[in-house]
């Protein structure tokens, strides 16, 4: 079997799902190609949680990155729910920080100073105020640092809602379709040989998030691993949290139904998607250490996912020196998030050769070939 389109994709979670869908918006036709389901790894294993502050401790790139992201979200959230007619969860609840000791303390006292002098909310709450806002955390705490202009995503529903949009757009999604080897002739890409035939294209973007090397079958040197997460769902009372609730050791975010998603675990594990007592007794040790309450729930599930790290913890977005072949994948914990700035950004560098609204050359792939 053979096929021709404009553009490939390679790799159908949050990342490629969303380029697609904003090729296809342009006028291209655009295939994606996924080994198994859509949206079915990092994508549908994370928590939503959409930190555009609270885990970045310095300004720089990735910081500004993220902004940009946050300032797209509402929007490209709205578009996707009046594609599909269904609500993806996006609430801006804020994030609340615990810090457990001095060091903590200092550390997010000092990435408190410099976002607020750049105008961003930060606001820093007694251990009584804490739990006046929060009356679920009765742990030990020097001090709470809320974000309130951050938020949350149903991650599950905005992949089912995203793919229903690519559908829309006119992407055709190729799922069960193994890739073997991109074609490549006088240093330009023309497509990929897979387990269910031949797709040829004059551009294709890696978006295959941990498995981006493609098991060494990529030209170049990608240095992308998977780090393995491990989350726990439980049953709890709704509004037991009113904030997603994080530390230096575990976090809690809620859904409108009552689900009590904890996480996560960050290990260099291979490509063995297990679940472990030490890293489950790490995220429920965390959690109590947090929240007596939750003691109480109930236990639902629990399943590991692998988030696509890099060593420089920056994603890999741009040209390679293929022609025709691109790469959009590396986002480590901030995929869900960085999703709609990828997209519309990566578009721009497609179809408008190399003119983009914003400077990418921090994260070029080639940075790791020099």
């Amino acid at each position: 079997m053979s096929a021709r389109c404009d553009l490939l994709i390679l790799g159908g979670g949050i990342i490629g799902c969303a380029l697609a869908e904003e090729l296809a918006r342009h006028g291209q036709r655009v295939l994606v190609v996924e080994r198994g389901r859509v949206g079915a790894e990092a994508s549908a294993a994370a928590a939503g949680i959409l930190a555009a502050q609270m885990d970045l401790p310095a300004p720089g790139p990735l910081f500004d990155l993220c902004q940009a992201a946050r300032r797209m979200y509402p929007r490209w959230v709205e578009h996707l729910e009046r594609r599909s007619g269904t609500s993806v969860g996006y609430h801006v609840d804020g994030i609340l920080y615990l810090a457990l000791s001095g060091r903590e303390e200092k550390a997010m006292d000092r990435q408190a100073r410099w976002q607020t002098k750049l105008g961003l909310p930060v606001e820093r709450w007694s251990p009584k105020e804490v739990r006046r806002r929060e009356p679920s955390i009765d742990g030990s705490i020097r001090r709470g640092f809320f974000f309130p202009t951050e938020a949350q995503v149903d991650n599950v529903r905005l992949m089912q809602v995203l793919a229903t949009a690519c559908r829309h757009a006119g992407v055709e999604l190729r799922e069960q379709t193994t890739i073997r080897h991109l074609l490549i002739r006088d240093q330009a890409v023309h497509g990929v040989e897979t387990d269910q035939g031949t797709f040829e294209a004059p551009i294709v973007v890696n978006c295959l998030g941990s498995w981006a090397a493609l098991d060494g079958a990529f030209p170049l040197p990608l240095p992308v691993e998977p780090a393995r997460g491990q989350m726990l769902a439980f049953r709890a009372p709704k509004r037991l949290l009113r904030h997603a609730v994080i530390s230096s050791r575990a976090y809690m975010v809620q859904r409108r139904d009552g689900r009590l998603l904890a996480g996560s675990t960050i290990e260099f594990a291979g490509f063995e998607k297990a679940l472990t007592l030490e890293g489950m007794h790490s995220i429920l040790s965390g959690v109590h250490q947090m929240s007596s309450a939750v003691k109480t729930c109930t236990f639902l599930e629990a399943w590991a996912g692998f988030r696509p790290y890099t060593k420089d913890k920056l994603p890999m977005l741009g040209k390679t020196s293929i022609d025709g072949l691109y790469l959009a994948a590396g986002h480590f914990r901030h995929g869900i998030l960085l999703a709609p700035i990828t997209a519309k950004v990566m578009a721009e560098l497609i179809l408008k050769r190399g003119q983009t609204s914003l400077d990418f050359s921090p994260f070029s792939p080639l940075r790791f070939s020099k």
